[in-house]
């Protein structure tokens, strides 16, 4: 057999020379970056989760919100301090103004009575509360139970005169619960929820979203065959992540990898206490790992072009390709440890016409995906966590979808301004503990705050014991006016439910003081760019101020431009001309009466 002459041996020698670096370069960046992607998809399954599991809570919280309302109205009624009449008028009256709610049933077993009251266009009906949901609202005060597909059912206890509370007061008295409000809520929604979070978060990519409840029967689902609302789901292979012994009624969360039907899947599972539920998302690793398989791809075209360059020129080829690709290495391992700011993948690196060129293009994409998907995460969480203490939802979806500039500058609007304060606070704060009208401030601010977001308001700011709140800004609003007096009338009809209970608690009887005004006004950005705050300046401001301040305990002043723009919505009583502090001109003058 003929040797090998020196040429073949040392094209070969090159050859290995410039092969076996770039063999361990895309093999240390497959592994570097499997990791990096692996823990940016658990992160972003992390949030997904976060979000199905606040859009669940908020849909229960919404409904459990107006049957507890309803559920004092008739506790009232059942303690003679309303007639049974006025009491379901204005059950009725709360239904008639609630999207969620379309009937609620009033049951009285004692008595025999199951008496159904819904809107007057809806012929919708509620079933009677099992036996089980009716101890829990014994127990809590409010129980939740899924009863079928699809459906959940509210149980609100109706407190019977001497009927001290729930769990954690003292016993009921031997007659025991005056009766239950139930109401269903409609968990269709969330089917429609997990859908519209799916295309939003992965477009057309494959992914499965899943709700289920403590007995393992769907929810709601997206993408899980087999699993319409009610479905057994307890066979998917998922739930082998969870803890042997596992409860549903505990906080559990946990991510990584499972088999299914012979496919790799990475998911994650929390669940939620409050519910008693499970939400789930998982989906195949090719399509999470999409960006590591292409990766790969342009390893082996670098590795062949590696080749061909060594048989043509090796010793140029050591020289022009191993010292890249180990830079290449390097700034993978950054890429790993998320050090965006040493990365440095520059110009004359990519700019190369050949595979390491390529390689470095698409490890500086792969990087600035990374980290702009990472930054993208952190300032959606941020803006809806500091925004939301404020703003309505869909302001705040506003602003973070960037269809509202958070800079410097106003602009004229047409609002409308609300001023609610506490009349008479100082007096009552000085003759009382002040850690205790704190947490009283505290209940009645964040009563106030659901009431404005309710109606699509945003809280401008708290002043003392005093809220201000603003419609038809930031996002123009052409019924502004016809929201702040409905949301008025919100506020004193909760304080007709919420006084009682504040009188047993903090020997307190709230009373406010509401002016509402509308007009023009400048609304935007104001202070600087380190601190800046969004409020409404002008006239129309004032005016509102300076009606809240001569309102009565529990009166509704309006000014003649908000009830130029609400029209024949409400019940409003002329005053006459007033004279308000600051003006030269006196002020027209109504009173809200409640409906």
């Amino acid at each position: 057999m003929r040797a090998l002459s020196l040429k073949a041996k040392a094209i070969a020698l090159f050859a290995g020379i410039a092969l076996g670096p770039v063999a361990v370069a895309v093999t240390l960046l497959a592994d570097v970056n499997r990791r990096a992607v692996r823990t940016s998809e658990e992160a972003l399954q992390a949030a997904i989760l976060s979000e199905v599991a606040s859009v669940s809570i908020q849909l229960v919280r919404d409904v459990e919100s107006d049957v507890v309302a309803a559920a004092a109205i008739f506790g009232h009624a059942a303690g003679g301090a309303i007639r049974d009449e006025d009491a379901v008028a204005s059950v009725r009256a709360l239904v008639a103004t609630r999207a969620l709610v379309d009937a609620v049933r009033l049951e009285v077993p004692a008595a025999g009575i199951g008496t159904v009251i819904r809107k007057a266009s809806s012929g919708a009906d509620v079933p009677a509360a099992p036996a089980a949901l009716r101890r829990l609202a014994d127990e809590r005060g409010v129980g939740f139970g899924v009863v079928g597909p699809a459906r959940g059912l509210l149980v609100a206890r109706v407190r019977s005169p001497g009927d001290v509370g729930a769990a954690g007061a003292a016993p009921p008295s031997a007659a025991g619960p005056a009766g239950y409000v139930v109401a269903e809520v409609a968990l269709d929604a969330l089917g429609r929820d997990l859908a519209a979070i799916a295309a939003r978060r992965f477009g057309g990519r494959e992914v499965r979203l899943l709700i289920a409840g403590h007995d393992r029967r769907a929810i709601a689902a997206f993408g899980v065959p087999g699993a319409a609302p009610g479905a057994d789901v307890s066979a998917l292979p998922l739930w082998g992540k969870l803890p042997p012994g596992a409860v549903w009624t505990d906080k559990i969360s946990v991510l990584g990898p499972h088999d299914e039907g012979g496919q790799r899947m990475i998911g994650a599972i929390e669940t939620l206490p409050d519910l008693g539920w499970a939400v789930a998302i998982w989906r195949p690793e090719p399509v999470a790992f999409a960006a590591l398989d292409e990766m790969r791809r342009r390893g082996l075209g670098v590795a062949a072009g590696a080749l061909a360059l060594a048989l043509v020129l090796a010793v140029f080829t050591a020289r022009h390709v191993t010292r890249p690709v180990l830079h290449l290495v390097a700034q993978a391992r950054l890429i790993g440890a998320r050090r965006w700011r040493e990365i440095a993948l520059g110009d004359g690196l990519r700019g190369r016409r050949d595979e390491i060129g390529e390689l470095a293009a698409s490890l500086g994409r792969m990087a600035a995906d990374l980290e702009q998907g990472e930054a993208e995460i952190a300032r959606e969480a941020k803006l809806r966590g500091d925004l939301g203490r404020f703003m309505d939802k869909a302001v705040v979806d506003a602003i973070v979808r960037g269809e509202h500039p958070l800079a410097l500058g106003g602009k004229r609007a047409a609002v409308s301004v609300l001023f609610a304060d506490v009349v008479g606070f100082t007096p009552l704060a000085e003759s009382r503990d002040a850690e205790r009208m704190v947490a009283l401030l505290n209940e009645l601010f964040s009563m106030l705050t659901e009431i404005v977001f309710r109606h699509g308001g945003t809280v401008d700011k708290f002043i003392g014991d005093c809220v201000m709140a603003v419609w038809g800004a930031p996002l123009a609003q052409a019924d502004h006016a016809r929201r702040a007096l409905a949301a008025a009338e919100d506020m004193m009809r909760f304080l007709e439910t919420a006084n009682e209970e504040w009188r047993e608690r903090y020997d307190v009887e709230v009373r406010l003081g509401i002016g509402v005004n509308s007009g023009e006004a400048i609304v935007g950005n104001v202070g600087s760019d380190k601190r800046m705050e969004y409020t409404v300046i002008g006239d129309v401001v004032n005016v509102a101020s300076r009606l809240e301040a001569i309102a009565a305990p529990n009166q509704v002043l309006v000014s003649e431009a908000t009830r130029s723009l609400a029209g024949d919505a409400f019940l409003l009583r002329a005053l006459g001309e007033r004279n308000l502090t600051g003006r030269k001109t006196t002020t027209t003058v109504y009173a809200l009466d409640p409906d």
